[in-house]
């Protein structure tokens, strides 16, 4: 059985699924960069995508330059980037627990960078570089995962158990240390609005820094994640079995709670705390693709991609009620847990 699920091929309902959810990524970061309230028509848009791109002459509205590709643009990509690092993040931790109910924040990761941005935003680091909240929210989260590691690590052994108790231990501390640094921050009237607002997710004057910024570390994420599927998927049905097969258990583990550490962290620092994408992506397009990782990963961070583009565009449509990203995901992701919270019940032990 190991050996067909090596060699398994795209099959063609999966290929299906998976170039539809690219044209409605497509068609949202379409959207979202045609959208807005200045109107700049399609021939403009596209004039100035190939002017900046390859560089031919043309004549382009500096204000509509300024618009598209400084403004728009960026956002629109970021929001993509972020949407596809938080879907492929939510797939490993789903597949490293066994449980499609997991998200990239169940170890405290995503607390854990929040933490690190609003300190950085706190002690003015936010000021001086572009590059200091993402840096400071990587680390925390980095951190976050280690120490849980270590708590649910003995003997060589980790547990799933013990990491996921451990997790919520430490999202409790860092949730209760960011409201810290909110209180001491609300003599600053500026830097506390800073902070909320970055707490409630948002793509608002994203540059190209930040593209890079996510683009590097939802690549090398990405890719990292990928090399590692077959053995999520042989330790997700039995980790006896994997050891028997050669696959390190422990080592494939480790590396992949690194990777998704690492995308959840990246994906906070540049759009703040975006929360349920990493349950919604990977739990929906099992249904479609299957449960092989490595068409999920893949499959997973398109619709992760697709949840934050479209979600920015209704953010953007109701911004004078100041709608923000993450509110609205947590809107829609609430109840979409309660719905398998309830759907699964008769699965759970009862008392």
């Amino acid at each position: 059985m190991a050996s067909k699920r090596g060699t398994r091929r795209i099959t063609p309902r999966a290929g299906v699924f998976l170039l539809l959810t690219l044209g409605v990524l497509l068609s949202g970061m379409f959207l979202s960069i045609s959208f807005g309230p200045w109107q700049i028509g399609l021939t403009d848009i596209g004039r100035i995508v190939v002017t900046r791109i390859f560089g031919q002459p043309g004549e382009t509205d500096p204000a509509a330059l300024a618009i598209i590709w400084y403004g728009r643009i960026p956002r629109t990509l970021t929001g993509a980037l972020v949407g596809f690092a938080l879907g492929v993040a939510g797939t490993v931790m789903q597949g490293i627990f066994k449980n499609p109910m997991a998200e990239p924040g169940i170890i405290g990761t995503s607390a854990g960078a929040a933490l690190g941005a609003v300190t950085a935003i706190y002690l003015g680091f936010a000021a001086g570089s572009v590059h200091a909240v993402p840096l400071f929210a990587i680390l925390f989260a980095f951190l976050s995962m280690l120490i849980v590691l270590g708590i649910a690590t003995s003997g060589g052994l980790t547990s799933r158990y013990t990491l996921l108790l451990g997790g919520i231990a430490l999202n409790a501390i860092f949730n209760a240390l960011t409201a810290v640094v909110i209180v001491l921050s609300t003599d600053q009237f500026e830097m506390a609005r800073q902070i909320i607002g970055w707490l409630m997710g948002d793509l608002t004057n994203r540059s190209w820094d930040h593209v890079q910024i996510i683009l590097a570390i939802a690549l090398f994420g990405t890719l990292a994640s990928m090399l590692y599927a077959r053995d999520l998927n042989i330790i997700m049905l039995n980790e006896e079995v994997a050891a028997n097969l050669g696959v390190n258990v422990a080592r494939s583990r480790n590396m992949l709670l690194f990777f998704a550490s690492m995308l959840t962290g990246g994906a906070i620092a540049v759009a703040g705390a975006i929360g349920f994408v990493g349950l919604i992506a990977p739990h929906v397009m099992r249904s479609f693709v299957g449960p092989d990782n490595r068409l999920l990963i893949p499959a997973a961070g398109l619709l992760g991609g697709a949840l934050v583009v479209y979600s920015d565009c209704a953010v953007r449509l109701w911004s004078e009620g100041g709608l923000r990203i993450g509110v609205l995901t947590a809107l829609l992701g609430g109840p979409f847990f309660l719905y398998l919270i309830i759907r699964d019940r008769r699965k759970f032990v009862f008392f």
